[in-house]
């Protein structure tokens, strides 16, 4: 695949789950890529295959929620790939609390990980590119919780809000300087973060599997693909758009239902 020849990549929260499938599709597909996680080198076995199948890429240590890491990630993967094109905001976390035991801690952890982590990083990358002359591609990872509600993710749902709404104002924040976003809002997807014990639990994972109208869980291909396209010169002029890939999902008004004789008559 050649779609991202040329391209210089950046994705977050690349270690495991959706950011290692990103980046191996991008890497796939032709572009050099810089993967990177708060996780030492030597416990990320997943990029270390990459990097030997792709001399092109690197792996950064970071922790972006630090004061500073954002600016330094940037600067460390723009100088290895010789400049950046294509932003992908993926870290994040839904790990949280039921609503009546939150506390501010709680609130300041996901958001600064899930929302603040993505403007930090992003505005590294503007301030980068608008010195060097040019634009670039913004990608953040949303979810179908930012538009529907599940219960016991109030901070998670409220975060990936938040994402949505800064994909549509970037979008007009920053078009004159040459730069467009775009979000994918996975579905269910299965990684190792979001098993729920579904994977040694055949009975429940077909109850979930039932109120999805494809009928299956995504895997991480499933979304990766989109990825691609949106950074792709193809998805060029779409920007402040936020691509539901759930299966069926946010079509669906509630799980499947019987159709009683009335309704039949």
């Amino acid at each position: 695949m050649t779609m991202l020849r040329g391209k210089r990549a950046l994705v977050t929260g690349s270690s495991q789950g959706i950011g290692v499938a990103v980046g191996r599709a991008f890497a796939q597909a032709g572009a050099a890529v810089a993967f990177t996680s708060e996780r030492p080198p030597d416990a990320v076995p997943e990029v270390a295959e990459l990097l030997a199948r792709f001399p092109t890429c690197h792996y950064f240590q970071a922790d972006v929620t630090r004061d500073g890491a954002a600016d330094r990630l940037v600067a460390d993967a723009w100088d290895a790939l010789g400049g950046l094109d294509v932003l992908v905001n993926n870290v994040g976390t839904f790990r949280e609390p039921p609503f009546l035991e939150l506390a501010k801690q709680h609130f300041d952890f996901v958001f600064n990980l899930n929302v603040w982590s993505a403007i930090s990083v992003t505005r590294a990358f503007v301030e980068r590119a608008k010195a060097a002359g040019q634009g670039g591609r913004i990608l953040f990872s949303s979810s179908l919780n930012g538009s529907r509600s599940e219960p016991a993710h109030t901070l998670y749902d409220a975060s990936k809000g938040a994402i949505d709404a800064l994909t549509r104002q970037l979008a007009v924040e920053l078009a004159p300087f040459g730069f467009t976003t775009a979000a994918v809002a996975p579905g269910l997807v299965e990684t190792p973060l979001t098993d729920y014990g579904l994977t040694s639990d055949p009975a429940a994972r077909a109850e979930v599997e039932r109120q999805i109208p494809i009928g299956r869980i995504s895997t991480v291909e499933d979304v990766a693909g989109w990825y691609v396209f949106l950074a792709s010169d193809a998805a060029r002029y779409a920007t402040g758009v936020v691509i539901p890939v759930d299966g069926g999902l946010n079509a669906q008004q509630m799980p499947s239902r019987p159709i009683t004789e009335a309704e039949k008559q």
